[in-house]
């Protein structure tokens, strides 16, 4: 069996890792609330974002690989470049409109706000996005990736901090020794955020 490397993702890699992130998540509940039925709008809005994420630098942004091949993401944002840092001041007004009907490209600004009020007012690194490509998970990859990410948090002293939609997701990264604090609704979804000191 081709063995599975976790390694920095380079520049050459971003929009590689972009496509895993969005193909991996297409089908998440936070993706359907926010961007509707249309599979193809669940993967193009995204992959633009994550095109940017995976922009930012000196962020930890690890991939899993499979020989030349791209299978798995673990991404974080540095302190001072989450959601929680350029969305806060936008969030109010956000959440203070009426939520936009089903189909409404703005309805994933609903997220954002609410994650920007939710985030951890303390220097952390924000999670995200993580995902392994369809097809490859459940075979321990998004482990790899997330378990080298974490020993860059303790490498490093970082606080780590997360939002996710799975209750089988809070169990992950329970593993990986992040402590639920906090759960919220957001549309209809059910949200928890973590924590992770090193």
């Amino acid at each position: 069996m081709t063995e599975i490397v976790v390694r920095p993702l380079e520049r050459t890699d971003r929009a590689a890792a972009a496509a895993v992130a969005a193909r991996a998540l297409v089908d998440a509940p936070t993706s359907l609330a926010a961007y509707g039925d249309d599979l193809l709008d669940r993967l193009a809005l995204p992959y633009a974002d994550f095109t940017t994420l995976f922009g930012v630098l000196p962020a930890p942004q690890l991939g899993a690989f499979c020989g030349a091949c791209l299978v798995g993401v673990a991404a974080a944002s540095p302190p001072g470049g989450c959601i929680g840092s350029f969305f806060r001041d936008t969030a109010p007004a956000v959440l203070d409109r009426p939520t936009p009907g089903p189909g409404d490209p703005s309805r994933v600004e609903v997220f954002w706000a609410h994650w920007a009020t939710h985030d951890l007012p303390q220097e952390h690194w924000h999670v995200g996005p993580v995902g392994v490509e369809p097809g490859f998970q459940g075979r321990g990859i998004g482990g790899m990736v997330m378990r080298s990410l974490c020993e860059r948090f303790d490498d490093e002293g970082r606080v780590g901090w997360l939002e996710t939609d799975k209750e089988r997701n809070v169990r992950f990264y329970r593993s990986l020794g992040f402590e639920l604090v906090e759960t919220t609704t957001i549309l209809g979804v059910p949200t928890w955020f973590m924590r992770r000191d090193p």
